[in-house]
């Protein structure tokens, strides 16, 4: 599968233009960017929320960023909970675990945006499977999102500094 059918749709239906970016498979939107070489401040992660009343909403943030549960509450006035995996096969049944697309407008479902998403150029997203992720314009990105509340609603970085990287690995090796 390269792109959920209903990111497809939605897509097609608003019509933005998106190209394919094929990579190794990956488990999360960090590593994803990290396989194709692409900054991961530019690629989009999904992580679904649900307030204390029962409803949804999709914060879409950077890769390598941890999503703020006291940011998104101070900007949307409710307090969030992370949903389930269980929960999110019933609300995404065309992606696979942990595969979402940040695209929350698709399934009908209210979104947040981090506001560094809005000046990236271009954004990635994923398509719904772990093998591939859509490049699309800041300007297709800006409209599909634009009625949508945005914040900043970064946490703390996700992963360690390259550095760290390049010398913790150098040692073990």
């Amino acid at each position: 599968m390269a792109i959920a059918i209903t990111l497809n749709e939605y897509l097609d239906n608003h019509n933005v233009h998106y190209e394919n970016i094929g990579h190794r498979q990956t488990q999360t939107s960090l590593d994803s960017s990290r396989s194709a070489h692409l900054p991961a401040a530019r690629v989009s992660k999904a992580v679904v929320l649900q307030d204390d009343d029962g409803e949804y909403l999709m914060a879409s943030l950077p890769a390598n960023k941890r999503l703020s549960l006291p940011e998104v509450g101070n900007l949307m006035g409710k307090n969030y909970h992370l949903v389930s995996e269980r929960k999110l096969k019933e609300l995404f049944p065309d992606c696979a675990r942990g595969a979402i697309p940040a695209m929350g407008r698709a399934y009908h479902m209210p979104m947040l945006v981090d506001d560094s998403l809005l000046s990236a150029e271009p954004v990635y997203i994923e398509s719904g499977d772990h093998e591939n992720l859509l490049k699309l314009s800041s300007q297709d990105y800006a409209k599909l999102v634009s009625k949508v509340p945005h914040g900043n609603i970064q946490g703390a970085n996700m992963g360690a500094p390259r550095l760290w990287e390049r010398s913790s690995r150098d040692r073990w090796l």
